[in-house]
Protein backbone atom coordinates (compact mmCIF):
# COMPACT_ATOMS: atom_id res chain seq x y z
CA UNK A 1 0.00 0.00 0.00
CA UNK A 2 1.12 3.22 -0.68
CA UNK A 3 2.84 5.61 2.09
CA UNK A 4 0.09 7.89 2.97
CA UNK A 5 0.96 10.15 5.82
CA UNK A 6 3.98 9.74 7.96
CA UNK A 7 2.26 10.51 11.52
CA UNK A 8 -0.82 8.50 10.51
CA UNK A 9 1.83 4.92 10.21
CA UNK A 10 3.39 6.39 13.25
CA UNK A 11 0.55 6.11 15.62
CA UNK A 12 -0.54 2.93 14.52
CA UNK A 13 2.70 1.45 15.11
CA UNK A 14 2.86 3.05 18.63
CA UNK A 15 -1.27 1.66 18.95
CA UNK A 16 -0.05 -1.71 17.83
CA UNK A 17 3.32 -1.97 20.29
CA UNK A 18 0.80 -1.05 23.24
CA UNK A 19 -2.18 -2.96 22.12
CA UNK A 20 -4.31 0.01 22.52
CA UNK A 21 -7.42 -0.35 20.42
CA UNK A 22 -9.61 0.22 23.04
CA UNK A 23 -9.58 3.13 25.60
CA UNK A 24 -7.24 3.52 27.58
CA UNK A 25 -7.51 4.73 31.36
CA UNK A 26 -4.55 5.74 34.22
CA UNK A 27 -6.79 6.06 36.85
CA UNK A 28 -8.77 2.64 37.02
CA UNK A 29 -7.66 2.07 40.88
CA UNK A 30 -9.96 5.10 41.41
CA UNK A 31 -12.61 4.18 38.81
CA UNK A 32 -12.91 0.54 38.86
CA UNK A 33 -16.01 1.09 36.16
CA UNK A 34 -14.16 1.95 33.51
CA UNK A 35 -12.46 -1.58 33.01
CA UNK A 36 -14.95 -4.11 35.20
CA UNK A 37 -18.82 -3.98 35.10
CA UNK A 38 -18.90 -6.16 38.43
CA UNK A 39 -17.62 -2.59 40.26
CA UNK A 40 -21.19 -0.80 39.66
CA UNK A 41 -22.71 -0.15 43.37
CA UNK A 42 -19.45 -0.35 44.97
CA UNK A 43 -19.43 2.32 46.43
CA UNK A 44 -22.91 2.06 48.37
CA UNK A 45 -24.45 4.94 46.97
CA UNK A 46 -24.90 6.19 43.32
CA UNK A 47 -22.24 8.66 41.81
CA UNK A 48 -21.58 9.96 38.91
CA UNK A 49 -17.90 9.80 37.68
CA UNK A 50 -16.29 12.16 34.35
CA UNK A 51 -13.11 11.73 33.20
CA UNK A 52 -10.96 13.37 29.82
CA UNK A 53 -7.34 12.07 28.79
CA UNK A 54 -5.15 13.80 26.03
CA UNK A 55 -2.11 11.21 25.79
CA UNK A 56 0.77 12.00 24.17
CA UNK A 57 0.62 15.51 24.27
CA UNK A 58 1.90 17.31 21.07
CA UNK A 59 2.04 14.39 19.05
CA UNK A 60 -0.19 14.99 15.81
CA UNK A 61 -3.23 12.32 15.60
CA UNK A 62 -2.77 11.25 19.30
CA UNK A 63 -5.59 9.53 21.12
CA UNK A 64 -8.18 11.71 22.95
CA UNK A 65 -10.72 9.85 25.40
CA UNK A 66 -13.80 11.19 27.12
CA UNK A 67 -15.96 9.18 29.50
CA UNK A 68 -19.07 9.41 31.50
CA UNK A 69 -20.07 7.03 34.03
CA UNK A 70 -23.23 6.72 36.00
CA UNK A 71 -23.82 3.90 38.81
CA UNK A 72 -26.15 3.22 41.77
CA UNK A 73 -26.63 0.42 43.86
CA UNK A 74 -30.50 -1.23 44.71
CA UNK A 75 -32.06 -3.63 47.00
CA UNK A 76 -30.19 -3.08 50.10
CA UNK A 77 -27.05 -2.85 47.64
CA UNK A 78 -26.97 -6.35 46.69
CA UNK A 79 -27.76 -5.15 42.81
CA UNK A 80 -26.06 -2.48 41.14
CA UNK A 81 -26.68 -1.23 37.83
CA UNK A 82 -25.16 1.44 35.79
CA UNK A 83 -23.84 2.99 32.57
CA UNK A 84 -20.97 4.40 30.80
CA UNK A 85 -20.56 6.59 27.50
CA UNK A 86 -16.73 6.99 26.13
CA UNK A 87 -15.92 9.08 23.44
CA UNK A 88 -12.32 7.66 22.21
CA UNK A 89 -10.23 9.70 19.31
CA UNK A 90 -6.77 8.31 17.43
CA UNK A 91 -6.07 9.79 14.27
CA UNK A 92 -8.76 9.52 11.57
CA UNK A 93 -10.62 6.81 13.76
CA UNK A 94 -13.30 7.65 16.44
CA UNK A 95 -14.99 5.12 18.08
CA UNK A 96 -18.29 6.08 20.49
CA UNK A 97 -19.62 3.24 23.03
CA UNK A 98 -22.91 3.62 24.90
CA UNK A 99 -23.30 0.43 27.39
CA UNK A 100 -25.58 -0.34 30.37
CA UNK A 101 -24.08 -2.15 33.46
CA UNK A 102 -25.84 -4.72 35.79
CA UNK A 103 -24.11 -6.53 38.30
CA UNK A 104 -25.23 -8.67 41.71
CA UNK A 105 -23.54 -8.96 44.84
CA UNK A 106 -23.21 -11.81 47.05
CA UNK A 107 -21.26 -12.00 51.07
CA UNK A 108 -18.61 -14.87 50.38
CA UNK A 109 -17.33 -15.23 54.34
CA UNK A 110 -15.48 -12.01 54.98
CA UNK A 111 -15.58 -11.11 51.41
CA UNK A 112 -18.54 -9.61 48.82
CA UNK A 113 -18.13 -11.49 45.44
CA UNK A 114 -19.81 -9.15 43.01
CA UNK A 115 -20.89 -10.79 39.40
CA UNK A 116 -21.42 -7.95 36.49
CA UNK A 117 -22.35 -7.64 33.12
CA UNK A 118 -22.51 -4.71 30.55
CA UNK A 119 -24.08 -4.37 27.01
CA UNK A 120 -25.01 -1.65 24.30
CA UNK A 121 -23.70 -0.21 21.23
CA UNK A 122 -20.01 1.00 19.99
CA UNK A 123 -20.18 3.29 16.67
CA UNK A 124 -16.69 3.21 15.28
CA UNK A 125 -15.85 5.70 12.02
CA UNK A 126 -12.97 6.38 10.01
CA UNK A 127 -12.39 9.77 8.65
CA UNK A 128 -9.65 9.88 5.56
CA UNK A 129 -10.65 13.35 4.51
CA UNK A 130 -7.89 14.91 6.71
CA UNK A 131 -4.89 12.48 6.19
CA UNK A 132 -1.62 13.80 3.66
CA UNK A 133 -1.32 11.58 1.08
CA UNK A 134 1.98 11.33 -1.12
CA UNK A 135 -0.52 10.78 -4.16
CA UNK A 136 -4.06 12.87 -4.22
CA UNK A 137 -5.42 9.83 -6.00
CA UNK A 138 -4.65 7.07 -3.67
CA UNK A 139 -7.51 4.62 -4.38
CA UNK A 140 -7.42 2.92 -1.33
CA UNK A 141 -8.21 5.88 1.22
CA UNK A 142 -9.25 8.83 -1.22
CA UNK A 143 -12.22 10.89 0.32
CA UNK A 144 -13.62 7.51 2.36
CA UNK A 145 -16.19 8.01 5.32
CA UNK A 146 -16.61 4.52 6.56
CA UNK A 147 -18.91 4.22 9.67
CA UNK A 148 -20.01 0.97 11.74
CA UNK A 149 -22.22 -0.02 14.36
CA UNK A 150 -21.75 -3.53 16.69
CA UNK A 151 -23.30 -4.85 19.02
CA UNK A 152 -20.62 -4.82 22.42
CA UNK A 153 -20.91 -6.97 25.61
CA UNK A 154 -18.58 -7.65 28.68
CA UNK A 155 -18.06 -9.20 31.74
CA UNK A 156 -16.56 -9.42 34.91
CA UNK A 157 -15.97 -10.78 38.90
CA UNK A 158 -15.11 -8.44 41.50
CA UNK A 159 -14.30 -9.81 44.81
CA UNK A 160 -13.11 -7.28 47.78
CA UNK A 161 -13.61 -6.20 51.90
CA UNK A 162 -12.72 -3.54 53.47
CA UNK A 163 -8.69 -4.26 52.76
CA UNK A 164 -7.91 -6.40 49.94
CA UNK A 165 -9.40 -6.43 46.21
CA UNK A 166 -9.53 -8.34 43.34
CA UNK A 167 -11.16 -8.66 39.88
CA UNK A 168 -10.98 -9.96 36.65
CA UNK A 169 -12.78 -9.08 33.56
CA UNK A 170 -13.52 -9.25 29.52
CA UNK A 171 -15.12 -5.67 28.60
CA UNK A 172 -15.34 -6.02 25.42
CA UNK A 173 -16.11 -9.99 25.60
CA UNK A 174 -18.72 -9.84 22.15
CA UNK A 175 -17.92 -7.95 19.84
CA UNK A 176 -20.07 -7.86 16.63
CA UNK A 177 -17.83 -4.70 14.76
CA UNK A 178 -16.59 -5.42 11.34
CA UNK A 179 -13.12 -2.75 11.76
CA UNK A 180 -10.44 -4.64 12.36
CA UNK A 181 -9.01 -1.47 14.56
CA UNK A 182 -11.40 -3.18 17.28
CA UNK A 183 -11.32 -6.40 17.14
CA UNK A 184 -8.30 -7.00 19.62
CA UNK A 185 -9.83 -7.74 23.01
CA UNK A 186 -8.47 -6.97 26.25
CA UNK A 187 -8.38 -9.30 29.61
CA UNK A 188 -7.75 -7.36 32.69
CA UNK A 189 -6.76 -8.77 35.70
CA UNK A 190 -6.53 -6.39 38.98
CA UNK A 191 -5.72 -6.80 42.67
CA UNK A 192 -4.74 -5.03 45.62
CA UNK A 193 -4.22 -4.57 49.55
CA UNK A 194 -4.73 -1.57 51.48
CA UNK A 195 -2.17 -1.41 54.68
CA UNK A 196 -2.99 1.32 57.33
CA UNK A 197 0.13 2.44 58.53
CA UNK A 198 -2.10 4.02 61.34
CA UNK A 199 -5.35 6.21 61.96
CA UNK A 200 -4.77 8.82 59.58
CA UNK A 201 -1.54 7.32 56.89
CA UNK A 202 -1.98 4.35 54.76
CA UNK A 203 -0.65 2.56 51.82
CA UNK A 204 -1.97 0.40 48.82
CA UNK A 205 0.06 -1.70 46.96
CA UNK A 206 -1.95 -3.26 43.59
CA UNK A 207 -1.30 -4.66 40.13
CA UNK A 208 -3.12 -4.38 36.99
CA UNK A 209 -2.75 -7.26 34.02
CA UNK A 210 -3.53 -6.93 30.32
CA UNK A 211 -3.67 -9.42 28.14
CA UNK A 212 -4.91 -8.85 23.76
CA UNK A 213 -4.75 -11.48 21.83
CA UNK A 214 -1.80 -11.11 19.37
CA UNK A 215 -0.23 -8.89 22.04
CA UNK A 216 2.64 -8.81 24.58
CA UNK A 217 1.11 -9.77 28.19
CA UNK A 218 1.68 -6.14 30.19
CA UNK A 219 1.52 -4.80 33.56
CA UNK A 220 0.83 -2.13 35.63
CA UNK A 221 2.76 -1.82 39.14
CA UNK A 222 0.85 0.69 41.45
CA UNK A 223 2.12 1.86 44.79
CA UNK A 224 -0.68 4.29 46.50
CA UNK A 225 -0.07 6.66 49.65
CA UNK A 226 -3.38 7.99 51.29
CA UNK A 227 -3.79 10.74 54.22
CA UNK A 228 -7.44 9.98 55.67
CA UNK A 229 -9.73 10.04 52.89
CA UNK A 230 -8.83 13.60 51.78
CA UNK A 231 -5.42 12.85 49.93
CA UNK A 232 -3.35 10.35 47.55
CA UNK A 233 -0.47 10.06 45.44
CA UNK A 234 0.69 7.18 43.58
CA UNK A 235 3.07 5.44 41.18
CA UNK A 236 2.64 3.35 38.34
CA UNK A 237 5.53 1.71 35.95
CA UNK A 238 4.16 -0.42 33.17
CA UNK A 239 6.01 -2.80 31.62
CA UNK A 240 5.41 -1.17 28.47
CA UNK A 241 7.85 1.50 29.44
CA UNK A 242 6.29 3.82 31.44
CA UNK A 243 5.62 5.92 34.36
CA UNK A 244 2.24 7.35 35.73
CA UNK A 245 1.85 9.64 39.02
CA UNK A 246 -0.99 10.30 40.20
CA UNK A 247 -2.76 12.53 42.81
CA UNK A 248 -6.13 12.70 44.33
CA UNK A 249 -8.01 15.10 46.43
CA UNK A 250 -11.33 14.66 48.31
CA UNK A 251 -12.98 18.29 48.15
CA UNK A 252 -15.60 17.42 50.13
CA UNK A 253 -17.04 13.96 51.29
CA UNK A 254 -19.24 14.00 48.10
CA UNK A 255 -16.38 15.55 45.48
CA UNK A 256 -13.20 14.13 44.29
CA UNK A 257 -10.29 15.24 41.73
CA UNK A 258 -7.95 13.23 40.62
CA UNK A 259 -5.38 13.97 38.26
CA UNK A 260 -2.31 11.80 36.40
CA UNK A 261 0.73 11.93 34.11
CA UNK A 262 1.97 9.58 31.88
CA UNK A 263 5.69 9.74 31.13
CA UNK A 264 6.94 7.74 28.06
CA UNK A 265 9.75 5.84 28.93
CA UNK A 266 10.37 4.09 24.91
CA UNK A 267 11.22 5.52 21.86
CA UNK A 268 7.69 8.02 21.95
CA UNK A 269 9.52 10.12 24.25
CA UNK A 270 11.05 12.42 22.07
CA UNK A 271 7.66 12.93 20.01
CA UNK A 272 5.48 13.96 22.68
CA UNK A 273 5.76 15.68 25.77
CA UNK A 274 3.57 13.12 27.79
CA UNK A 275 -0.22 12.61 28.39
CA UNK A 276 -2.68 14.22 31.04
CA UNK A 277 -6.08 12.52 32.65
CA UNK A 278 -8.48 14.65 35.15
CA UNK A 279 -11.61 12.49 36.93
CA UNK A 280 -14.10 14.50 38.86
CA UNK A 281 -16.70 12.15 40.62
CA UNK A 282 -19.71 13.78 42.55
CA UNK A 283 -20.88 11.31 45.43
CA UNK A 284 -24.99 11.24 45.88
CA UNK A 285 -26.97 10.88 48.74
CA UNK A 286 -23.51 9.97 50.86
CA UNK A 287 -23.45 9.06 54.69
CA UNK A 288 -21.09 8.88 57.03
CA UNK A 289 -21.45 5.08 56.74
CA UNK A 290 -21.21 4.79 53.59
CA UNK A 291 -17.66 4.78 53.00
CA UNK A 292 -15.25 3.95 55.53
CA UNK A 293 -12.56 6.70 55.42
CA UNK A 294 -9.74 3.71 55.20
CA UNK A 295 -11.34 2.04 52.64
CA UNK A 296 -12.33 5.11 50.73
CA UNK A 297 -9.57 4.50 47.83
CA UNK A 298 -10.19 0.80 47.39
Amino acid sequence: MKRISKIFIFVLCCLSSKAQHYPTFSQYIVNGLAINPAYAGRNGVMDVTMSHRRQWLGFNGSPVTTALSLNTPLRQKAIGIGMTVIDDKIGPFSNQFVSGIYSYRVRVGRYKLSFGIQSGVAISKANYDGLTRNQQQDALINGQRLVDIGFISGAGVYLHNKQLFAGLSAPYLVNTLNSNFLKENPIILTGGYFIGLDREHGIKPSLLVRYVNNSPVTADINLNYYYKYQFGLGVSYRTNKSLVGIAEFGLSHQLRVCYSYDCELNRLKKYQSGSHEILIRYYFGYNINAKNPRTMFL
